[in-house]
């Protein structure tokens, strides 16, 4: 029983301990690319830095100096993290990648959620309220399906349409 008891504590501690590899992650989400595949920049930089040995093959295209200097920019974000992506197996660095693509992820989450309620108290007349109201916290009613939303996503020479036949 002592055995069993220990094994779910550590699963329960294993559950609310964040790995540092995402707190790293969420603060590249956030400071240098919010919409990066990790998995395929850290593939890609470890390949770019094997060819570095040698002559490459051709010469990389402007896109693939970018994403390059992204994959620096992490290495440099996160302490030993170019010692341990050298010494670990495919299956470590995939893991690696995966953790930090959660806390990007999340970051993201983050970002857009605190951005709907700013975004209702940008687009609300001051001293006003929106007429039919939009609740913070539910996604119907938004977009195109509310005529101020919708009247500011319309380009602006098709806005005047919107008004004239509005989503009803």
């Amino acid at each position: 029983h002592r055995n069993l008891y220990f094994r779910t504590l550590l699963t329960k501690l294993a559950r609310t301990t964040q790995d540092p590899l995402v707190h790293h992650g969420r603060h590249f989400g956030r400071a240098v690319h919010a919409f990066c595949n990790v998995q395929t920049l850290i593939t890609n930089g470890l390949g770019v830095m094997g060819e570095e040995e040698g002559e490459p093959e051709y010469p990389p295209t402007a896109v693939e100096r970018a994403e390059f200097t992204v994959f620096r920019g992490l290495l440099r974000m996160i302490p030993g993290l170019e010692a341990r992506l050298m010494e670990s197996s495919e299956e470590e660095v995939v893991l690696i990648a995966d953790l930090i693509q959660k806390g990007a992820n999340g970051a993201r989450a983050d970002n857009t959620k605190g951005m709907k309620s700013a975004i209702i108290d940008w687009i609300t007349p001051k001293g006003q309220s929106l007429n039919p109201h939009i609740p913070r916290n539910v996604k119907s009613g938004r977009g195109f399906n509310h005529e101020r939303t919708g009247a500011l996503l319309c380009p602006v020479l098709r806005s005047y349409y919107f008004h004239l036949f509005p989503v009803t």
